[in-house]
């Protein structure tokens, strides 16, 4: 049985639905799934008003275990992790993770793993597409070989991965085509 970790950051939940949205997925294909965030110490400093649209999915997506280090995942086939955009790249908290990659790069364990990504952002100028290549870039340093998003995919999704807009002031979840363009393009994992 394949076995994928899907791994997140969320500040005002929309990437933690686009996360949620990929495991019940990836379990519908009978695929084991393991879900993990990735630590935010700076998120528990910001002022309330970032934090407003979350609210409802606070408690949901903090009960996720918090992955440290990518030693965590090295048993599992594929990986889709999933970002917000900050200033056009990956928020710092999905930065340091990938930065904690540094003592097993080297060995090249992921190689040859299948790698994917998803990003949120403000608007489809927000810099989404940057933060997508950013976690590609990523990958491909790490060997991983990388599930792009083909055209026939539902949703008009750019080729570096699944991209959610969530507004200016983040409260735009995720819907119905995000649900449907997700589906489709797991199942590109051909199992």
């Amino acid at each position: 049985m394949m076995k994928v970790a899907v791994i997140f950051h969320s500040v005002c939940g929309s990437t933690y639905l686009l996360a949620r949205e990929y495991k019940e997925a990836l379990e519908e294909m009978n695929i084991e799934v393991g879900i993990f965030r990735v630590s935010d110490e700076v998120a528990k400093t910001l002022p309330q008003y970032y934090l407003i649209n979350s609210k409802e999915y606070k408690d949901e997506f903090e009960s996720i275990n918090v992955i440290k280090s990518g030693k965590e995942i090295l048993d599992y086939d594929a990986i889709f992790m999933g970002s917000p955009t900050y200033y056009g790249n990956v928020s710092g908290p999905m930065k340091m993770f990938m930065d904690s990659f540094s003592d097993i790069w080297v060995g090249a364990p992921l190689s040859g793993k299948i790698f994917g990504c998803f990003a949120t952002a403000g608007s489809q100028h927000g810099g989404g597409e940057l933060a997508l290549q950013a976690m590609n870039i990523f990958a491909q340093h790490m060997g991983m070989t990388l599930l792009s998003v083909p055209c026939s995919v539902r949703g008009g999704y750019p080729a570096y991965g699944i991209l959610h807009i969530a507004g200016d002031n983040s409260d735009i979840r995720p819907n119905d085509d995000d649900k449907i363009g997700i589906r489709d393009y797991l199942k590109r994992l051909n199992i």
